[in-house]
């Protein structure tokens, strides 16, 4: 059911019309050597890059997320030094690196983007893609 806003700058918010963005990741399964570094991409479709915020997710063998990079991080030394992540504007990309890999960085991770009105305030969630994460055995 479709309700009329009286005032017209709030009747997209109130017919449910909204521009959401998509992230795909660039490649699902990434396997690299322990050591080295490990690139997680997701391309980003819809909406204006500037409206919206990165984060990056690590799944928890209790299946619950761990941040490991965005805008609301507040995680150990070792996080900030093991984790980069950047968005390539050009690529229309969300890029997060793992630097030089360990046996505790394989795993499942998330992108996930959500939309910001101001700095600090948070509308909503909009999407999340899936990456995984191995270590080729050296020999």
């Amino acid at each position: 059911m479709l309700w009329i806003c009286p005032l017209f700058h709030l009747a997209v918010f109130c017919a449910g019309v909204s521009v959401d963005i998509i992230l795909e990741p660039v490649t699902k399964t990434l396997i690299v050597l322990a050591g080295e570094t490990a690139t997680f991409r997701c391309n980003i479709t819809g909406g204006d890059l500037k409206n919206y915020r990165m984060s990056w997710y690590k799944k928890n063998e209790d299946n619950s997320l761990t941040l490991v990079y965005g805008p609301r991080n507040n995680s150990n030394d070792d996080l900030r030094k093991s984790f980069k992540g950047e968005i390539n504007i050009l690529k229309n990309q969300y890029i997060l690196d793992i630097q030089k890999a360990t046996t505790k960085d394989v795993g499942t991770y998330y992108c996930g983007s959500d939309t910001h009105i101001d700095a600090g305030k948070v509308a909503g969630a909009v999407a999340v893609s899936i990456l995984t994460l191995g270590l080729a055995a050296t020999q």
